[in-house]
C-alpha cells in the first residue's frame, strides 16, 4: 500500500510539473487564434471567435516571415555544418594526442562552457575586421557552441579503439583519409545529437543575431517578431502566431529525434 501511495504521489508531482510546460504552450497557441483585443488581454480563456487562418496569413504576409525563414535556413545550415566539422576534428586531435599540451588545450576549450560570450567586445572585433552580417553571426554562433560540441565528441572518441587508427595508418591512409573515411562514419550517434541540439539553439537564437543581423532584410525568423511591435501598440495576436510558427519546427524535430539525443549524450560515457 505504501509503495502504491508513493507511486501516486510521484505521478501527481509529475503531472503538476508538466503544467509548467503545458500551460505556456497552451497560452501562446490559444492567443494566436484571437483578435487583437482578445490577445492583448493575455488570458487563458478560449477565444469567442477563432481566427484560424486570418492571423497566420496576415502574419506571414506583413511580417517578412518568408524572408526570415530563408535567412534562418542559411544561418542554421552553415553554422551546424561548420560546428560538426570543426568540433569533431578538434576533439579527435585532442583526444588522440595524449600529451600535456593537448590536455591544456582541452581545458581551455572547456572554459567556453563556463565563460559567457561578451557580445559587445565581440561585435566591435568583427566590425574592425570587416566581418559583418551573416558571416559575423555564423562565426559567433559557431564559437558559442564549439566547446559543447568538442566536449561531446571527446567523450565519444574514448569508446573508439586506437587500434583502428593504427591499422589504417599501417595501410597507408593519410590523416584526413583516416578521419573522414574511417572515423567520422563511426560518429553518427553523437553527430546526430549535436546536429539536433545545435539546430534548436541556432534556430531559436535571439541574443547574437539581434546584434549582427539588425536589418529587416537580414532578420532570421526569430527576429521577425519585431515587425509586430510598435512604440504605442503591439499586435499580440500576430506575435503569438509568429511564436507558434517559429517554435513548430524545433518542437517537431525534438519530438521525432529525442531518442537520438539521449543515445548520443550517453554514448561513449562508458569505455568498452
Amino acid at each position: 500500500m505504501s509503495r502504491q501511495r508513493s507511486r501516486w504521489a510521484a505521478e501527481s508531482a509529475g503531472i503538476l510539473a508538466s503544467l509548467l510546460v503545458v500551460l505556456p504552450l497552451f497560452f501562446v497557441v490559444v492567443n494566436s487564434f484571437k483578435d487583437k483585443a482578445g490577445a492583448a488581454a493575455m488570458s487563458l480563456a478560449l477565444p469567442k471567435k477563432w481566427y484560424f487562418l486570418d492571423n497566420y496569413s496576415e502574419m506571414i504576409d506583413a511580417g517578412g516571415v518568408l524572408t526570415g525563414l530563408k535567412n534562418s535556413a542559411i544561418v542554421t545550415f552553415i553554422t551546424v555544418a561548420a560546428l560538426v566539422i570543426l568540433s569533431s576534428m578538434t576533439a579527435f586531435t585532442l583526444q588522440r594526442k595524449n600529451t600535456r599540451m593537448s590536455g591544456l588545450l582541452y581545458l581551455l576549450v572547456l572554459l567556453g562552457l563556463m565563460i559567457p560570450l561578451q557580445i559587445i567586445p565581440a561585435y566591435f572585433v568583427t566590425y574592425y575586421l570587416h566581418v559583418q552580417t551573416y558571416l559575423a553571426a555564423i562565426v559567433m554562433l559557431v564559437v558559442t557552441n564549439f566547446s559543447f560540441g568538442t566536449f561531446l565528441y571527446t567523450g565519444f572518441f574514448k569508446s573508439i579503439p586506437r587500434e583502428i587508427d593504427e591499422s589504417a595508418i599501417m595501410d597507408g591512409v593519410g590523416p584526413y583519409g583516416l578521419f573522414f573515411s574511417i572515423i567520422f562514419p563511426l560518429l553518427r550517434p553523437v553527430t546526430v545529437t549535436l546536429i539536433i541540439i545545435a539546430f534548436m539553439g541556432v534556430w531559436n537564437d535571439f541574443g547574437i543575431t539581434i546584434y549582427f543581423l539588425n536589418s529587416p532584410r537580414n532578420f532570421t525568423v526569430t527576429l521577425t517578431i519585431f515587425n509586430f511591435l510598435g512604440t504605442y501598440s503591439s499586435d499580440w495576436n500576430l506575435i503569438f502566431a509568429n511564436v507558434v510558427l517559429v517554435s513548430a519546427p524545433v518542437v517537431l524535430v525534438y519530438l521525432l529525434l529525442q531518442r537520438h539525443i539521449i543515445d548520443g549524450m550517453t554514448a561513449g560515457s562508458v569505455k568498452g
